[in-house]
């Protein structure tokens, strides 16, 4: 992994110039293909330089190898948001669901919300983001719990 490691390094150093950043994991692709770190971060690569055909195949392959934790749940938020630039709402807005249901993360919340926006689905992605809301427990919003949660139900 060491070898892997300087590889990403060096890669990513040269994100001023994109066209050389994805050289740089294009030149390794055969000897590292079945490492999901090197597909996910090869995919990161994709997904900065708006390569959206590109970087899906990428997330998923190194998801399915078995990418774990925290780069697991950047993969999908990230393949996610790819497929909704690609029209591919519905399954974005499945991953995304999920991603959100079983990590709670808010970034995978603001892209759902995101999401549901583009496919106008405006009333859902409204009423996605204020149930989450909703349920923190900050400020005033205990106080204001019932009755903001029926105006959420009214929504939709």
């Amino acid at each position: 992994m060491g070898d892997l490691n300087k590889i990403i390094e060096e890669a990513w150093k040269c994100r001023d110039n994109p066209e050389v950043l994805l050289r740089k994991f294009q030149e390794v692709f055969e000897d590292y293909r079945g490492n999901a770190v090197f597909l996910f971060e090869y995919a990161n690569a994709s997904d900065f330089m708006e390569k959206e055909d590109e970087e899906i195949p990428l997330y998923q392959m190194a998801i399915k190898l078995g990418l774990s934790g925290k780069m697991k749940t950047q993969a999908e938020i990230q393949l996610g948001s790819s497929l909704s630039i690609t029209g591919e709402n519905e399954s974005a807005i499945e991953i995304l669901s999920r991603v959100n249901m079983e990590t709670g993360d808010p970034a995978a919340l603001a892209f759902l919300c995101i999401v549901l926006f583009r496919y106008e689905q405006l009333k859902k992605s409204l009423k996605t983001a204020l149930s989450i809301i909703v349920s923190v427990k900050q400020g005033l919003l205990s106080e204001y719990k019932e009755a903001l949660s029926q105006y959420v139900e009214e929504i939709c």
